[in-house]
């Protein structure tokens, strides 16, 4: 176990003793979160690029399929057991038992599963635990598999491994897309070059400068290449520590453990305060606290009948100018792909284009339309700011109400748990390890990605019916440019535009719902608090003084808690 899960657990673990009997609400579910959260780190690539052999090569046994063809067409975790076996994990959750050497033969039947998991005895995988890396379908893989890996893996990996052979000379466009898709999931990358011992050291010296250029250019000059060479399990295994598996951990919880501990101290301060109030004063609170509730309910209704007018018809009208203009910017290069005769990649081309484009205009619309609808109903409630000065709380009532939901929507508390483990038909097979795969989501890439994952599924279906009419060769480049400017791009969006406006309404009132309850959730907080405490103004005089001393003990002991464990 990591020194940060450790620490974090401890501290959890404290909470819930010092907060056992007490009024204050706080989430129990982060404790076996912390315990069983694994850290999932992708390994990405064309099929060329030698993804399998290394992994192959850090195992230390030739396991993973190879060969000149897309040999993965099915994402496969890699993970550590005295005892190998696969399983072959379902879209429904269920799971296949099936020997290690089925792997071979496994992607006959890729129709039928979601991902694999491997389990082998190797040191390697055994040493980089909590790490789970996972080989992914190469680019040139079927369009459904390679589609639904990334779809699956991209929101969940907090990590991600890049392979590209020195053979290329650069990054391509298509790698810049993929690279890109992390940005937008706020997700970093080593990059790796590959073959370099196929290559003169002074070739790889120069292509590794090229791609620094273009890495330096595109993300930050941060990042830099890593050059393979014969020893690439080595160098993978190096590379794979010096992502520092305990800083990874930490970032996922650590805001989400401040938070607590300050909404905790929060609840246990206004506790306070309501013990000084008279009977009078308690019921006053109580009763704006139940109106500000019931216009926290009027207020909601108000941004959802307006909800498709004002913002769903102009976030689809962006999605589609976005995707206008990057399928435009990419015109030679779909053009170069029409014109080899391989549809295949150009449908994988166009898919990336779409799912790159409208993952970066959804994310922008959505951040800013929660953003929006955080502030229309804060704005209403302000009415009753005047009412909570009962309630002692620093500054405006409404903003801190404000400012607490959009910290909520901000930082990672979206967990995306791994199907298999989430459904209750999963099998006894995986049961006893209680690994779970997380990547802490904000809601906003959240609600990005439950937009873009069914529009790509729909992408997938009706994108080779677009394309097949051509069958265009090398002497009608021309031809080809026009008729994807002409009648593919336009039939593209034509496609989109009937089939995106109801998965954006149904996201958006999810996330209106969200917003609501996160306004409810804070104001039921205080008034419980209130309700408590009114009760408990009933005792005597002393009775109220040894409570109070008791509730002051218990904000002291929940700060050295946060300082002991969060603050170090």
């Amino acid at each position: 176990m990591l020194d940060s899960q450790k620490e974090f657990a401890s501290y959890l673990k404290k909470m819930q003793t010092l907060l056992e009997g007490q009024e204050f609400a706080f989430d129990k579910t982060l404790l076996p979160k912390v315990m069983e959260t694994e850290l999932v780190v992708p390994v990405i690539g064309a099929f060329s690029a030698g993804k399998s052999s290394l992994l192959n090569a850090l195992i230390g046994q030739e396991v993973l399929p190879v060969g000149i063809a897309p040999e993965t067409e099915l994402a496969t975790e890699l993970r550590y057991s005295s005892e190998p076996y696969l399983l072959a994990i379902k879209p429904d959750g269920a799971q296949e038992r099936l020997p290690v050497d089925a792997l071979s033969s496994i992607n006959r039947r890729s129709s039928e599963f979601s991902h694999l998991r491997l389990y082998l005895d190797s040191d390697a995988l055994k040493s980089i635990a909590p790490l789970v890396l996972v080989d992914m379908p190469g680019f040139g893989s079927s369009l459904e598999n390679h589609n639904k890996a990334i779809a699956y893996y991209l929101p969940r990996g907090v990590h991600f491994v890049v392979l590209t052979s020195i053979e290329d000379g650069n990054i391509t466009q298509s790698m810049l897309r993929k690279l890109d898709e992390l940005k937008t999931y706020n997700t970093d990358f080593t990059f790796l070059l590959s073959k370099c011992n196929l290559r003169a050291a002074d070739q790889v010296e120069d292509v590794q400068a090229y791609i620094d250029d273009q890495l330096g250019v595109y993300f930050g000059e941060q990042h830099r290449s890593i050059a393979l060479g014969n020893r690439g399990g080595e160098e993978l295994t190096r590379a794979l520590t010096a992502l520092q598996p305990d800083a990874l951990f930490s970032r996922l919880f650590i805001d989400v453990l401040k938070d607590q501990n300050f909404d905790v101290l929060a609840q246990i301060n206004l506790a306070l305060s309501m013990l000084k109030k008279d009977k009078a004063e308690s019921e006053q609170a109580a009763r704006s606290l139940d109106q500000a509730l019931a216009n926290l309910l009027e207020q909601r209704r108000d941004v959802e009948s307006d909800l498709k007018e004002r913002y769903s018809g102009k976030m689809l009208d962006r999605c589609l100018r976005g995707l206008d203009a990057a399928l435009n910017d990419s015109l030679e290069e779909l053009t170069t792909l029409g014109t080899g005769r391989n549809p295949g990649a150009l449908s994988n081309a166009l898919s990336d284009i779409i799912r790159t484009s409208l993952g970066s205009t959804i994310k922008s619309e959505v951040q800013d339309i929660s953003t929006s609808m955080v502030d229309r109903i804060a704005g209403n409630l302000s009415a009753t700011n005047s009412q909570m000065a009962v309630l002692d709380i620093n500054g405006n009532w409404s903003e801190e109400l404000s400012h607490k939901v959009k910290f909520s929507l901000e930082r990672t508390t979206e967990m995306l748990s791994d199907w298999s483990q989430r459904l209750s038909n999963r099998s006894d097979d995986d049961k006893g390890g209680g690994a779970m795969l997380y990547r802490s989501l904000s809601t906003v890439l959240a609600v990005t990605t439950t937009v873009v994952n069914p529009i790509i599924e729909l992408v997938i279906i009706f994108l080779p019916e677009i394309i097949k009419m051509f069958s265009g060769g090398g002497n009608e480049r021309e031809k080809f440019r026009q008729k994807l400017t002409g009648e593919v791009f336009p039939n593209i969006k034509a496609e989109l535009r009937g089939k995106i406006p109801a998965i954006i309404d149904e996201q958006l009132n999810a996330m209106l719902k969200k917003i609501g309850d996160g306004f409810e959730e804070q104001i039921n907080k205080q008034k419980h608090v209130v309700d408590t405490i009114a009760q408990e103004n009933q005792l005597r005089e002393t009775e109220i003084g040894e409570k109070s001393a008791a509730l002051e003990g218990l904000a002291q002991a929940v700060k050295a808690a946060a300082n002991d464990h969060l603050y170090k």
